[in-house]
């Protein structure tokens, strides 16, 4: 699932790892010409999780914790 929260675009996803279902995050921040390539952050997640929806649900919190913490906003 991609979205943009702020100005920076997360993709979250879940997967299967040795059995336990993990969530990931990558979060690009923007440059100043508006490419999203230079500067990506990634987070794993790698919690008891019940489902995939649950396991994505906790990774779009946590990612855009991670941009109000780290990005400022130009709104």
């Amino acid at each position: 699932m991609q979205f943009m929260f702020q100005s920076c675009l997360i993709s979250t996803s879940a997967s299967i790892d040795d059995g336990r279902i993990v969530a990931n995050a990558r979060i690009f921040v923007p440059a100043s010409d508006g490419s999203f390539e230079d500067d990506v952050h990634d987070i794993c997640l790698d919690d008891n999780f019940i489902d995939e929806n649950e396991a994505l649900s906790y990774a779009r919190e946590r990612a855009m914790g991670w941009v109000e913490e780290h990005c400022v906003s130009e709104i």
